[in-house]
């Protein structure tokens, strides 16, 4: 480039693409990291892809000790002694991470056995640190049937299941471990992906006996068991899922290069390869068809990070993100009608680093 009035610069920019033996010294994928509890949400599924069964407990926590009431004169005043006669459980859907051929008849079951909502999986009830308890029978151990509720995805994204009396007074002894409900269903071939879900009460307020108002309870747990687990990668890379599995790549950058051919052409061969010659730099990934239970419903974030302490992996210290905050945002359909697709990933500032 010339400018007048400054010294002429020769600027050559030549692409070099090297195959992933070259740059990589070895790779290893882990598993395991994290919870379904962590998530916020849940599944429910029967039969799906490859036979995926999933179900979602929930935990709600101390009913309301007051609430605000109009009283026999018309004015509104709180009311600490309230009644509660029944309720209703109300599920909300999400439309489009849902795959569901048409209306979805949801069960709810009372959980009977004492469950840790953090450590739960579909064969354990409780997996915290020294203490496992398994379901006396997987996917959630001995349950009584509370309801059933119909959702239709052409109609709205919710559904309720009406709740009894004993139901309600059950629920409502928080120093019972077991309490809580399982939400699953017997319709096959269903994925369903669950927001949240509410309890709502019908009180009877001492200040007007005559009315019956709503209140709601506090949602105090949500998360998901379900089965079978995904086996690990026979090759390739993999990250993502609940638990989530991440990849490891150690990268040894060569030292020089001998190519291309248009690389030796500008310069001659061999190049050395420094930090001042690397101008961007990128991890070419393509992506694969995951097993049809797991394959993602909506957008994904992936993050690369530099693992700080490689002799303590699996559970080595990580360093920032090198993508931002978001991380790297990954379409769905990357992984199904457009599995195959090249991602690229920049890297170009983690590369002058190692070569610095």
């Amino acid at each position: 480039a010339e400018v007048e009035g400054l010294v002429p610069i020769n600027v050559t920019t030549v692409e070099v693409r090297l195959p992933f033996d070259d740059f990589t010294a070895s790779s290893q994928v882990f598993g395991g990291y994290g919870r379904t509890s962590e998530l916020g949400g849940g599944f429910v599924a029967n039969d799906f892809g490859d036979g995926l069964q999933a179900g979602t407990l929930v935990r709600f926590g101390a009913y309301p000790e007051f609430a605000q009431v109009v009283d026999t004169l018309g004015t509104s005043r709180p009311d600490s002694s309230l009644t509660f006669l029944s309720g209703r459980l109300v599920a909300r859907f999400d439309t489009v991470g849902s795959v569901a051929p048409g209306p979805v008849t949801v069960s709810a079951h009372a959980l009977m056995e004492e469950w840790d909502p953090v450590t739960t999986t579909w064969v354990e009830a409780v997996d915290s640190a020294g203490r496992r308890v398994s379901w006396s029978t997987p996917g959630g151990g001995a349950v009584t049937p509370v309801g059933t509720g119909v959702w239709d995805p052409t109609t709205g994204d919710s559904l309720q299941v009406l709740l009894d009396s004993a139901t309600i007074a059950s629920w409502g002894d928080t120093t019972n471990l077991a309490r809580g409900v399982r939400l699953t269903t017997s319709d096959p071939t269903v994925r369903l992906e669950l927001n949240s879900a509410l309890l709502w009460l019908d009180a009877l307020p001492s200040l007007n006996p005559d009315t019956i108002i709503d209140v709601l309870a506090q949602t105090d747990d949500v998360t998901f068991i379900y089965d079978p687990l995904p086996d690990p990668p026979p090759d390739g890379l993999r990250v993502g899922g609940a638990p989530a599995w991440r990849s490891i790549l150690e990268v040894a950058l060569p030292e020089e290069l001998d190519g291309p051919p248009e690389l030796c052409a500008s310069l001659g061969c061999p190049v050395a390869l420094t930090e001042d010659v690397v101008s961007f730099a990128a991890l070419r990934l393509t992506t694969r068809t995951p097993p049809a239970a797991f394959a993602p419903s909506d957008t994904l974030s992936m993050d690369l990070r530099t693992v700080l302490a490689p002799e303590l992996l699996p559970k080595s210290p990580l360093g920032p993100s090198t993508l931002g905050r978001v991380g790297e945002l990954l379409p769905n359909e990357l992984f199904s009608a457009g599995a195959g697709a090249v991602v690229e990933i920049p890297v170009t500032g983690l590369v002058r680093d190692l070569l610095r």
